[in-house]
């Protein structure tokens, strides 16, 4: 049964109440729709929390970046991390993330798994790549920037999950896996979008008109499509579905969510938009990061469920990437 005319919370571990209301399970979970507003449920979780998990995301990612980038140099290919110097930087990355998670008590064989498991699978597609000109490595006719870009995605989901259902012992609902009602926060999802695109094109315009070109947004489909020499299908996967499950589990479901009891909606929702700005590094990508990130937040604070922010998300870049596929060959 459905709490909302586009969301239904009724799964396993879920209860009903004597009046008939749904009641979540006795998980800290707490059910009902918040007094902001949203429909998110109040969670353990909070922001300590999500510092711990930005540092250790950024920490984890830098030693799949160091150690990777070390291999790739040494088996002749082109990367920005040469040794000794990856060895030590990937070595203090590692040392000071588990110090980290020592610390704040958080679990730790996630992040080792997630340092371990990068670092392995960058490393190995190096030693196994072909060289496809330019000092471009190719696994299996797949860039290994693409594989290294992925891997680094799936390391926000990995922390995500450990700083919150594995440490609190929540429910996968509590990130916002909630099934959803028919197709209306999908709609929701595709109109919040669709403003956003236009705000952010109203902004490019007015930033072009003072001549403040640094913070444009880099052409990042087109980019991703020449690393995958063109291949639409492998850029598609990585770039609509990976990137974006991964990247909504974290920022929305994690640090959102973790953010909302302590800031309330309106704080919540602007830091959250500006850390997910602020780790896409170039300043024109933070930008339109953090826009971005206003919207698929304000979806999933009004869907309380993370699958809309998602579906939005792949929308966002699947158009992109095909934009830049068809619309300048054409």
């Amino acid at each position: 049964r459905c709490n909302s005319f586009w969301r239904c919370d009724l799964g396993l571990g879920d209860q009903v109440g004597g009046d008939g209301r749904l009641m979540p399970p006795e998980t800290g979970l707490r059910g009902g729709q918040d007094p902001s507003g949203t429909l998110l449920q109040e969670v353990m979780w909070g922001p300590l929390d999500v510092v711990t998990g930005a540092t250790l995301t950024m920490l984890v990612v830098i030693s799949i970046l160091s150690f990777g980038g070390v291999v790739g140099t040494s088996a002749g290919y082109e990367t920005s991390v040469t040794s000794p110097a990856g060895y030590i930087v990937g070595a203090l990355s590692s040392v000071l993330a588990v110090l980290l998670v020592r610390v704040t008590r958080s679990p730790l064989w996630p992040v080792v798994v997630a340092i371990s498991m990068g670092v392995g699978l960058v490393s190995a597609s190096y030693l196994l790549a072909t060289d496809a000109g330019d000092g471009v490595a190719e696994v299996v006719g797949v860039p290994v920037s693409i594989i290294a870009v992925t891997v680094m995605s799936a390391s926000f989901a990995v922390i995500g999950f450990a700083l919150s259902t594995m440490r609190y012992r929540e429910p996968v609902g509590a990130l916002g896996f909630i099934r959803t009602s028919g197709i209306k926060p999908y709609l929701f999802a595709a109109g919040m979008w669709l403003i956003g695109i236009v705000a952010l094109l109203v902004v490019m315009q007015f930033l072009i008109f003072l001549g403040i070109d640094f913070l444009l947004p880099p052409d990042t489909a087109q980019q991703a499509l020449d690393e995958a020499d063109g291949n639409i299908v492998i850029t598609l996967l990585l770039v609509a579905v990976v990137g974006p499950v991964a990247e909504e589990i974290f920022f929305r479901g994690f640090v959102l969510t973790g953010l909302l009891r302590r800031f309330g909606v309106a704080r919540a929702l602007l830091l959250s938009s500006l850390l997910f700005g602020a780790f896409h590094i170039d300043p024109g990508a933070i930008l339109l990061t953090f826009m971005l990130g206003l919207v698929l937040g304000w979806v999933y604070l009004k869907t309380g469920s993370i699958w809309p922010a998602i579906f939005a998300h792949s929308l966002h870049n699947a158009v992109a990437v095909l934009a830049a596929k068809y619309w300048t060959a054409a």
